[in-house]
């Protein structure tokens, strides 16, 4: 059974919390657009006291709320999503907001406007009601997760907290880790020809047709906790539009799921590799981790490389195991520990030397999805689960 105390304080914020998540869900902010979104967070923090709300360079807000002199704890969610799609194929409006049946419905509902909304009232609900905290309290909401974390690494750089809890979905469950990715292209240059003529040139599709072969049996990295390293292509373009011309250049994308301690240059040499073997005569090809030139609506520019760390946390590591023993006395439930199968921006953290675990309210297999939808008790039960890691993992961390 839920801890009555921090069930109580969380059911009288219980309209609130989901009137905030549904406005968050109705306001559309794909990635490089926040502004809106980021707005009516600042805002809203401001309104439940944050001691401290600002707007970095790259467009991420950040509030804080001041505690002991413990180490300081992040709560960290991104403020963008993807595509919702065809919205004909929504049973409820992706921007609509609805709540039916005691869901949450909408776009980012699970990914992640209502984890987030369930962390930016966790800090308010601790500042409203005089809790104690053993160290700072710094909620950041962050820009472009879902073009590769720019906001969250960018922010590390001058923001480092002591620890960090990454609020993606997890369905209730403590996560420890997940494997990364690297978004690849791979290109093959021949020689364009009418089509009625291909034995004057080069044609880059069978080079590619050979690769794609021998990708599906190439030998992947093993890992003991998550299983082998993937690759799965995704994307196939030419530099052509004629249907009666052998294209010059043919592009092949990867998504590349690696395993922790496989770098990317150790893929990108793998795959040069099984490439070369498979040119013919008169043919280049090259194999390069796809950099993409990003804005931020503040107005910030990166060439930026698409990739996101993976990381495992030890099952030993103490912020894990504090994290487990909070959370089940909070919850009043065993918390089982699991892995992501997606990437989230715990690599970056964990790639800075910010010990990271995963913890938030709704399925993550429906992200991403124009199922997606969240439960209203969930999100309650999310805010209780910050609000005891908040209060508490502090105290532990800071005496271990």
């Amino acid at each position: 059974m839920v801890e009555a105390n921090l069930l109580a304080l969380a059911q009288t914020h219980r309209s609130d919390l989901v009137g905030f998540a549904r406005r968050l869900v109705q306001t559309a902010s794909p990635s490089g657009h926040e502004a809106e979104v980021a707005h009516l967070i600042k805002t809203e923090m401001e309104r439940l006291g944050f001691d401290e709300v600002t707007t970095d360079p790259v467009g991420n807000v950040i509030g804080r709320v001041r505690g002991g002199r413990g180490p300081v704890l992040m709560f960290n969610g991104h403020m963008d999503h993807v595509d919702p799609g065809d919205p004909t194929g929504w049973s409820h409006p992706p921007y609509g907001g609805d709540v039916t049946d005691g869901d949450l419905w909408g776009r980012g509902s699970v990914d992640m406007k209502g984890p987030l909304a369930a962390m930016v009232y966790a800090a308010g609900l601790i500042k409203l009601h005089g809790l104690s905290l053993p160290g700072d309290l710094v909620v950041a909401c962050v820009v472009m997760e879902e073009l590769g974390g720019l906001g969250t690494r960018a922010m590390v750089s001058r923001l480092k907290p002591a620890m960090a809890v990454v609020g993606e979905p997890s369905d209730g469950r403590l996560m420890r880790g997940h494997r990364g990715r690297v978004e690849l292209v791979v290109r093959v240059t021949g020689r364009p020809v009418h089509a009625s003529m291909p034995e004057q040139g080069v044609n880059p599709h069978y080079a590619l047709a050979r690769f794609l072969a021998r990708l599906e049996t190439l030998p992947m990295t093993q890992d003991p906790i998550f299983g082998a390293s993937s690759v799965a292509p995704t994307l196939y373009r030419t530099d052509q539009t004629s249907p009666n011309v052998i294209p010059g250049e043919a592009r092949l994308t990867l998504d590349w799921r690696n395993v922790p301690g496989e770098t990317p240059e150790e893929i990108v040499e793998k795959l040069r590799r099984l490439l070369s073997e498979c040119l013919p005569p008169g043919a280049e090809g090259q194999v390069q981790v796809v950099t993409d030139r990003l804005t931020t609506y503040a107005g910030y520019v990166e060439d930026f490389p698409s990739i996101f760390p993976s990381f495992a946390l030890p099952n030993d590591h103490p912020l894990l195991q504090a994290a487990r023993h909070t959370l089940s006395q909070a919850l009043g439930r065993p918390v089982p520990t699991a892995t992501w199968s997606f990437a989230t921006d715990g690599g970056h953290l964990m790639a800075a030397g910010v010990p990271t675990v995963g913890f938030g309210p709704g399925d993550p297999r429906l992200a991403h999805t124009n199922r997606e939808r969240l439960p209203v008790a969930a999100l309650v039960e999310g805010l209780v689960g910050y609000v005891a890691l908040a209060t508490r993992l502090g105290k532990v961390m800071g005496s271990s």
